[in-house]
């Protein structure tokens, strides 16, 4: 059995300025320092054996705050990374909203067949988080995992581990920033303990 601990990043300045960040870089704002103090709190107790997380900061900074209590090794995968979400990466919402329409619709509202303009689809990022999760149960049976991603990867994750195939996935909403899921993997046999968990952020301002 594994112990999937699965938290999204903190905020950053895209999740603030409302732009799509994507796979580029940001950096994180003073919300998303609180985020990460309140996440590694809440995690301190567990028995984490190993951190995953992506290349890209916001991800990497989250994950050094929980490891602050656990020193454990932090390994990077780049196939729990965001969508690579191409001509619209850098561009706020409301803009991208304007200049396509359909593509934002199917976004919002039919994410199973969204594909992102000059990136990924969004079943190519259902493919890749779940390889990547299916690898890491192989490799860490009997530990405690703790995987620190992104709002879309994270949300396909979930869908994955729910047993569900992308057509589902509009079914799951984006978490919030530092929202913690918890899932049971015995083999390809998962239960979803707790999922969107928020409740270390209500002192947050």
């Amino acid at each position: 059995m594994v112990k999937l601990i699965i938290v999204r990043h903190c905020q950053a300045q895209g999740n603030l300025e409302r732009f799509f960040q994507g796979k580029i870089d940001t950096d994180i704002t003073p919300t998303g320092r609180a985020q990460i103090g309140a996440v590694s709190e809440m995690l301190c107790a567990e028995p984490i054996d190993v951190i995953y997380t992506t290349p890209l900061r916001r991800a990497q900074i989250t994950a050094e705050g929980i490891n602050v209590y656990h020193n454990v090794d932090i390994k990077i995968d780049a196939r729990l990374a965001e969508i690579d979400a191409g001509l619209w990466e850098g561009r706020y919402l409301k803009d991208i909203e304007v200049e396509y329409p359909e593509q934002f619709d199917n976004w919002r509202n039919h994410p199973d067949i969204f594909a992102a303009p000059g990136g990924e689809t969004m079943k190519q990022v259902y493919d890749r988080v779940s390889a990547a999760v299916n690898d890491i149960i192989l490799d860490n049976d009997g530990k405690t995992v703790c995987i620190v991603s992104h709002g879309c990867a994270i949300k396909n994750l979930m869908c994955y581990l729910h047993g569900w195939d992308i057509s589902r996935i509009g079914e799951l909403p984006i978490g919030t920033n530092t929202s913690v899921n918890v899932v049971r993997a015995e083999g390809s046999n998962f239960e979803i303990i707790i999922e969107n968990h928020t409740d270390h952020l209500s002192t947050i301002a």
